[in-house]
């Protein structure tokens, strides 16, 4: 919508919006869900009261093999984007994690855990691929970020459920009531129309202009739908060799280098190796203020005041001062947890040093989810044009699930070589390292709509 409707427009209306943002924050909610299930199921798995025997070795692959399901999610979920759309993609997203879900219900042997995780870990790619693709085509610039970190939230939302169900419920019971309600958001998304980009890129006109006007109710329909047939046929005259070729301009390639490092930043932050191994980190802490499980459920409940504040200053403060806060204090907070290990390692009594791994962990799930994990999706969904954002997003999300991989792969020897003392100090200063390439490099982009962003990066909007 151009800037002069904009001024004449009196008032916005934003909750079919605010409906696909919730749509999008009950599917990564999903996928928190398959993130902080191995925290409070290690343990069991592992004991005697296991109905199949689990060995250290095979809970190790138990967890990798989520992120390496994830490269393969990111191929499909590319591939769908480009064909039958960002939001349709999203829907597709929701079989294998449900397959994951019932794999856990059929379990009697360690093969079904490895199937199921590698599945959930395919809806992971999937989605990362395309959430923030349907969200950036579909959200007012005003309220965009805001957008972009409500889905984000999912992530600390999924890990706090399923912290509370792990504690009190079987493994099969919980995945059980995650199921229904992947089935139901399954039903959800079948019902939202597709983003009006996809559909004018198919020549479906009047479902377009029909998705134009259940998004954004305010808008003059045929003056946007005109607006966007313009910039999408434009876009879509080109070739996959072209568009190819295209990402070697300066300003897209500066554009998939900042993504792509913003990406490893949020996965080597250490959040899938804590969100993993949480109670048994506290078990290695010697906390017993409580019992461990019950730490880590008011830790994954500080994750959701983390994504509140994103939502919050996203839009305020930008893009940039977020990650910079962000990554500050995941520094410190790391930091608190390197020296309660070492306060052990001199003798001192646990009792009077628990709190500060407490203390660590709630600090570094507020600030994991305030700025880290939000930051590359949203970049993703404002810095490429739509032609381009299928083939960014597969390089991003493959980037995304590659480093994870190999950051949950190498948790156990690195533990093992640098002990808790190192481990964790190593994280916070890989983690320190972003904040001057964010204030360097990485663009600010509040409250801009798509197309100003890309005249800000072609220099159009200087000339």
């Amino acid at each position: 919508m151009t800037e002069a409707r904009s001024e004449k427009l009196k008032k916005k209306v934003f909750w079919p919006q605010w409906i696909a943002g919730c749509g999008v924050w009950l599917l990564i909610t999903e996928l928190g869900l398959v993130g902080g299930w191995s925290s409070p199921y290690i343990n069991y798995l592992t004991s005697a009261e296991s109905t199949f025997p689990v060995t250290l070795s095979e809970i190790s692959w138990v967890v990798s093999l989520f992120n390496l399901g994830r490269f393969f999610g990111a191929i499909g979920g590319a591939i769908c984007v480009n064909y039958v759309g960002s939001k349709t993609t999203i829907t597709i997203s929701t079989v294998p994690i449900s397959l994951g879900w019932l794999f856990i219900i059929l379990a009697n042997s360690v093969e079904w855990l490895y199937v199921s995780r590698f599945c959930s870990g395919i809806s992971l790619g999937i989605t990362y691929s395309c959430y923030s693709i349907y969200l950036g085509e579909i959200a007012d610039p005003t309220i965009r970020g805001a957008l972009m970190a409500l889905g984000t939230s999912g992530v600390a939302t999924g890990n706090f459920i399923m912290s509370v169900m792990g504690a009190y419920l079987s493994m099969t019971v919980s995945a059980m009531i995650a199921l229904v309600f992947c089935l139901l958001l399954m039903i959800l998304f079948i019902w939202l129309p597709e983003s009006p980009h996809h559909l004018i890129k198919k020549s479906l006109d009047e479902k377009a202009k029909s998705s134009i006007q259940w998004y954004h109710r305010d808008y003059d329909v045929e003056s946007e739908f005109m607006d966007l047939r313009k910039f999408v046929e434009n876009v879509n005259k080109q070739t996959l060799t072209d568009s190819l070729r295209e990402l070697k301009i300066v300003h897209f390639r500066k554009s998939i280098i900042i993504v792509t490092i913003l990406t490893a930043y949020a996965q080597l932050s250490g959040i899938n190796n804590i969100s993993f191994y949480m109670e048994s980190i506290f078990m290695s802490a010697k906390v017993s203020v409580m019992d461990p499980a019950q730490v880590v459920i008011i830790v994954m409940a500080c994750g959701i005041i983390g994504s509140c504040l994103s939502m919050l200053l996203m839009d305020r403060l930008g893009r940039k001062i977020v990650m910079v806060i962000s990554c500050t204090g995941i520094a410190l907070s790391l930091s608190l947890l390197t020296v309660e290990f070492q306060l052990l390692d001199f003798g001192f009594d646990s009792k009077t040093v628990e709190g500060l791994a407490i203390t660590g962990m709630i600090a570094f799930y507020i600030t994991v989810f305030s700025g880290v994990t939000l930051l590359p999706p949203t970049m993703l969904g404002e810095l490429f044009p739509p032609h381009l954002k299928c083939i960014a997003a597969f390089i991003i999300s493959s980037t995304a699930a590659v480093v994870s991989f190999i950051s949950t792969v190498t948790y156990m020897p690195l533990l093992n070589f640098l002990n808790e003392r190192y481990l964790f100090l190593f994280y916070g200063l890989l983690e320190a390292t972003a904040i001057p390439f964010t204030l360097i490099c990485v663009p600010e982009t509040k409250g801009m709509s798509l197309q100003a962003i890309q005249d800000q990066l072609t220099g159009k909007s200087k000339a």
